[in-house]
Parts: C-alpha cells; structure tokens; sequence
C-alpha cells in the first residue's frame, strides 16, 4: 500500500560515479566537489521531506543536453550511484537500500539550460510482488508460455 508520494526536479544532472570519490593522501576518500554540490541541490529542491514509507519505488528521468547525448559516453547507471545517494543523504528516504523498484529514464533536452533530473518517489508499506519465488514456494509459470519440461514441442 503507497504510504506517500515525492515529485521534484533538480536543474543538474548528477555527476558520473566515475566522479564520485576520490582519494586522500595517507588513505580513504572524499566526495568531490561536484557530489557535494547535486547532493546539496537535492536538498535545497526536494525541501528535505521525507516519503514516509518501509520500502520505495524511485523513477528517475534525466534530461541530457545536446553535449551529452552521445549514448556510448552516457550509461544511466553511471548517474544513479550519485542521484540515490543523494536522496538518503537529503533525508527524502530513509535509506537507498529500500529502494526496491528502480525505474530509470533518459531523455534529450535541447539546451543546456534544460538539463535536469526529475525524481518520482513512492513509498510503501509493505513489499509484495505476484511474481516473487519465496523458499519453498515453486516458480509459477503462465500457461502457454513455455513448454512443459520432457514435453514435445510441434
């Protein structure tokens, strides 16, 4: 059951993962300047509020500009790492680990002042899915849709 909703967009597209840490002198990481920044932009425009929910859906749509629509150079999972992180980080859900429907969309913009990223975040109560394989539960397949194991096919 959907416990609330969450539209928002952020005039940016998140930097690539590629982008994300880099390293310290004498060990560990730090987010770079470029993180810091979408990560503070999904605060300032999601207003910080929490979709109360166990358990969310998160379509993500991101609006590329004409220098950035060379599909080889522009995977959606290299934006992802950044743009789920920054809702967990920006308190709009609890933790990116409860993300249990990622929907993801690319699209072209025609300008560079058009880029964006548009979130739509649904959380939910409880997780259930018709099509889930539970231990001890057998898959179930559709009839007609594959033929029976040991059976001829014409």
């Amino acid at each position: 059951m959907i416990k609330g909703q969450l539209q928002f967009v952020v005039p940016l597209l998140p930097p690539s993962v590629n982008h994300y840490k880099k390293p310290k002198r004498g060990g560990g990481f730090f987010r770079t300047g470029e993180v810091i920044g979408f990560i503070e932009a999904v605060c300032i425009f999601s207003h910080k509020e929490l979709v109360p929910g166990d358990y969310y859906e998160a379509e993500i749509t991101f609006f590329l500009p004409p220098a950035k629509q060379r599909l080889s150079s522009n995977d959606t999972d290299n934006f992802l790492k950044v743009a789920l992180d920054a809702l967990g980080t920006a308190g709009v859900i609890c933790n990116d680990g409860r993300v249990m429907d990622l929907i993801v969309h690319k699209r072209f913009c025609p300008t560079e002042r058009d880029a964006r990223t548009l979130y739509h975040i649904t959380g939910k109560d409880t997780f259930t899915d018709e099509n889930e394989v539970l231990p001890g539960r057998p898959l179930q397949i559709a009839a007609g849709s594959h033929p029976a194991e040991g059976s001829e096919t014409k």
